[in-house]
């Protein structure tokens, strides 16, 4: 059965609604890239952002049902490398939001569980979107069912991204101009050193 979910910010500043939520209408991963575990450092949460292995529990939604409501002054996005996805946060108390590609149109908000109140290997995301359906760029060799379950994994979400184009439209909200799709915050962009940084605290 489909919820709604409130989204927050840790400090309360940023407020919205998450419509409809499911294992049906999203797409439950965990990813391990360097990115994702840069990311969880930027922000200094790694204890609610990443599992014990390092994985970041993700969760793939079409971006019309995620609103933010209030506080749209205090997001902020970053971007770990020059052309990688756009990295939502908050400036007030670093709560991430969600990761997209680097400009609208495309129907994709990668959520991450904490704005919505859950730290991501919680039982409750669990119930709320099912167990994850794929594990992406682990650090560690992975089995030929795993991989097969990767593929099952990216295909679903290709197939949800057809829909929701077909069924939406562009996609612009709520991080995007809605005339030119363009980011309504400008992505803070790490140096080459602060990146290296990051990437040695996460362990590469």
């Amino acid at each position: 059965m489909a919820e709604d979910a409130l989204i927050s910010c840790t400090c309360g500043k940023v407020r919205g609604i998450a419509r409809n939520l499911s294992s049906s209408s999203s797409n439950h991963v965990v990813c391990s890239c360097k990115g994702c575990q840069s990311y969880a450092h930027y922000l200094g949460r790694t204890d609610d952002m990443l599992d014990a292995d390092g994985g970041s529990n993700i969760v793939q939604l079409n971006p019309a049902s995620f609103d933010i409501t209030d506080g749209m002054e205090h997001v902020a996005c970053m971007s770990v490398t020059p052309k990688g996805p756009l990295r939502w946060h908050t400036r007030c108390c670093n709560t991430p939001l969600g990761n997209s590609f680097r400009r609208g149109g495309v129907p994709f908000l990668g959520v991450l569980p904490i704005c919505l109140g859950h730290k991501g290997t919680s039982p409750e995301v669990v119930r709320l979107f099912g167990p994850a359906r794929g594990h992406v760029n682990p650090t560690t060799p992975i089995s030929f069912g795993m991989r097969l379950k990767n593929t099952v994994m990216l295909l679903r979400l290709l197939a949800k991204l057809m829909w929701w184009r077909i069924w939406g439209g562009k996609a612009c909200k709520p991080f995007f101009d809605k005339d030119t799709l363009r980011p309504i915050a400008k992505p803070i962009k790490l140096s080459d050193e602060g990146r290296a940084a990051l990437e040695a605290k996460a362990g590469f």
